[in-house]
């Protein structure tokens, strides 16, 4: 069997300094050497976030979110969570048990916008809610919610706002502060392109001195301990140190190439390419105009798990599976983190050749 070839929304493929970075002598967690890799790596997320603390967390991107609620929230805090796929359910039942929560969902394949949230917002504040929540990109169907003007309407209603940015961030702008986050969190491997093993949250600093005078309600999502181990470039718990080279690696990578606002041209260049690719063999792109991801183009298709496994094992391509209403009859094509323009060439024949297009 030859290369696989990875077109997932994460993991991603691994470019090679990415993937070679990883096979570094292992280094110890409280040495000179983790200080500096961290060193390295956190003022470039600071810089690229505008955040005014970045953490490194050990786990997948749902540890970051989880973060937020744990640390930034109290016990039957009123919240309200917007959804609109099966990322954005899952980020209700994360606020469920941190949260009194209330939801608002949109079809699927519809973008959250401020028109649509403002009547929900205004509800939720106007019976207490004080936090609020959702999906910057919902990669279950390729939809860009409108994020900044949303999270900045709920400030001015005084929510804290916590955003899933997982599949978002580097592919899609996140200035925390223009943009009215007070929290984000994604995950190492997704647009960034380095390997699954970290979350990274970003916050301001007037949600660190909100999560000084809260009770955590995790052990070792702890943001107090965070703050206190990252001022000196540590972390409260041993790292995935591995995962940390692939880190740097990636950022390396992102900045050889342009850095990261070359990296986000290249993201909406594919996923412009990936619309028309999909027009082209006849079918329609899921996500309505205005609301397209960076990262995930989808449409429907009735065969969808038939031709995912012939994609696999005629021509050794790994696409992602469908979830809840769509399972079975839906197609992403992902293009985040370290693909190429000839890896989604070579996809696109592939799918030609199994749909007979």
């Amino acid at each position: 069997m030859g290369r696989m070839h990875l077109l997932t929304p994460g993991p991603v493929a691994l470019a090679d300094p990415i993937r070679e970075a990883q096979a570094q002598e292992m280094i110890y967690h409280r040495g000179p050497e983790i200080k500096a890799l961290i060193s390295d790596i956190v003022p470039r997320l600071k810089k690229d976030f505008n955040a005014d603390h970045v953490f490194l967390i050990g786990g997948s991107g749902t540890a970051g979110i989880e973060m937020g609620f744990a640390c930034l929230t109290s016990p039957g805090e009123k919240a309200l969570v917007l959804a609109n796929g099966t990322f954005g359910d899952k980020l209700v039942s994360c606020a469920k048990v941190y949260c009194n929560t209330t939801s608002a969902s949109l079809p699927l394949g519809k973008g959250w916008s401020l028109e649509r949230a403002r009547e929900h917002i205004d509800r939720a504040a106007a019976e207490g809610a004080t936090v609020f929540a959702m999906v910057y990109n919902e990669t279950s169907t390729g939809v860009l919610n409108d994020v900044p003007a949303i999270c900045r309407y709920a400030k001015s209603k005084r929510m804290i706002t916590i955003v899933d940015a997982v599949s978002a961030w580097a592919a899609a702008p996140l200035d925390i502060k223009q943009m009215g986050v007070d929290f984000a969190a994604t995950g190492s491997q997704k647009a960034m392109g380095a390997a699954p093993g970290i979350a990274i949250a970003a916050l301001t600093d007037e949600m660190m001195k909100r999560a000084e005078g809260i009770a955590a309600r995790s052990f070792y999502l702890d943001m107090k301990k965070f703050k206190k181990e990252m001022d000196s470039n540590q972390t409260p718990t041993t790292p995935p140190c591995s995962v940390l080279f692939s880190v740097k690696a990636a950022m390396d990578y992102i900045d050889a190439r342009g850095g990261f606002d070359a990296h986000r041209k290249r993201h909406e260049a594919a996923a412009e390419k990936s619309r028309k690719f999909v027009r082209e063999i006849g079918y329609q792109v899921f996500s309505e105009p205005g609301f397209y991801s960076p990262t995930i183009t989808g449409f429907i298709l009735e065969n969808a798990d038939e031709v995912r496994r012939r994609l696999r094992e005629e021509h050794n391509l790994v696409t992602a599976r469908d979830f809840g209403e769509l399972k079975g009859r839906f197609f992403r094509i992902c293009h985040i983190g370290n693909f190429t323009d000839e890896d989604l060439e070579y996809a696109f024949d592939a799918i030609r050749k199994v749909l007979g297009k």
